[in-house]
């Protein structure tokens, strides 16, 4: 369908009526955002859209890619101005009027929306090799050193050997029998504090979130590198981590303004991915030093190898397949206690 000029008139007068409904939205999201950046995207704002009458003279003067329906966008921009804080809401909204199935460009990337159990099994099943692959966020590139770890790594060999892996030994039956009656201190003791503490305000999600983490990472490099001082500063870390990459970030919509970082999301990224290396080293050379001292008949005495230990095994290996590097490993380590 190309597009008219009544058409275009119209659907530009839409977007000033909506620009300023919206536009705030945007704005309001990062309230640390420096003025220099917004200033910038500002200006940004004016140039790109200079460039509206050449983005839409590619439909009149060929026919449109065929897509699922949608609503239309901003150039460069796309629908990314008009969306609100509730995405669920907002995208229930949308498929009321064009369907199960629709399509919208947030910045210069594609997406298509199912909002149908059938056609979500049909994705998820028939074609799950088809979009297997992930589009990482620029925040977890930084901090999985490139999407290695299993979360955001494309849908390849090193995926699916780290993938069976996790699932055959760190998952593995034998192996939860043996962390079983370690999660069941770890239980026991957090219910004995909340209930000492009877009577007085708790933080449930920082309980609930020490309980795990002493649970994990006993599964993950077991608990001779573990203290006070680790928890606190991998607990504070992990939150700064998780934050970040929940925020919204344009140069995750617009590539072509990741350079300039206009946020600071990904120098702050890269601060944390500094504070996570030397957690992450610290207790990964701690091991190497514990295995060079570790006899042959205490090894043999072992009931279980935690993933770390089954890691740098894997280090040692000649095998490329399932050999794996220090990077790697911190990577993978990450994603699973996270």
């Amino acid at each position: 369908m190309l597009f008219t000029t009544k058409m275009k008139s119209d659907f530009n007068y839409k977007i000033y009526l909506t620009m300023i409904n919206y536009w705030s939205w945007w704005w309001d999201v990062d309230n640390e955002a420096d003025e220099l950046a917004r200033t910038i995207l500002t200006i940004l704002v004016l140039i790109l859209y200079l460039l509206w009458y050449k983005w839409t003279g590619r439909f009149t003067k060929g026919g449109r890619i065929r897509l699922p329906p949608g609503p239309y966008g901003l150039p460069v921009f796309g629908y990314l101005p008009f969306l609100s804080h509730q995405l669920h809401e907002r995208f229930t909204e949308i498929s009321h009027r064009y369907g199960p199935i629709f399509s919208l460009r947030l910045g210069s990337k594609l997406h298509v929306v199912v909002n149908s159990v059938d056609l979500a099994k049909v994705v998820t099943r028939e074609l799950d090799q088809t979009f297997a692959n992930r589009s990482p966020p620029v925040a977890a590139l930084t901090i999985t050193y490139g999407a290695l770890d299993i979360a955001w790594s494309n849908n390849n060999p090193h995926w699916r050997n780290m993938r069976k892996l996790l699932v055959s030994q760190v998952l593995s039956n034998a192996n939860l029998d043996a962390c079983q009656g370690f999660r069941t201190t770890e239980v026991r003791k957090t219910i004995s504090n909340v209930y000492a503490r009877m009577g007085t305000p708790v933080d449930v999600n920082e309980i609930a979130f020490d309980t795990e983490l002493n649970v994990v990472t006993n599964m993950l490099w077991g608990r001779s590198s573990i203290s006070g001082d680790f928890f606190d500063g991998f607990r504070e870390v992990e939150f700064k981590i998780i934050a970040l990459l929940t925020a919204p970030n344009i140069s995750d919509f617009i590539p072509m303004l990741s350079w300039f970082d206009l946020q600071g999301r990904n120098r702050e990224m890269q601060k944390q991915r500094e504070h996570l290396d030397r957690i992450l080293d610290s207790i990964i050379e701690d091991r190497i030093e514990t295995n060079s001292r570790k006899t042959e008949d205490a090894a043999e005495d072992d009931r279980r190898k935690d993933f770390l230990q089954i890691m740098l095994e894997l280090k040692d290996q000649k095998d490329a397949s399932t050999s794996v590097d220090i990077v790697q490993i911190k990577a993978l380590l990450f994603v699973c206690s996270s």
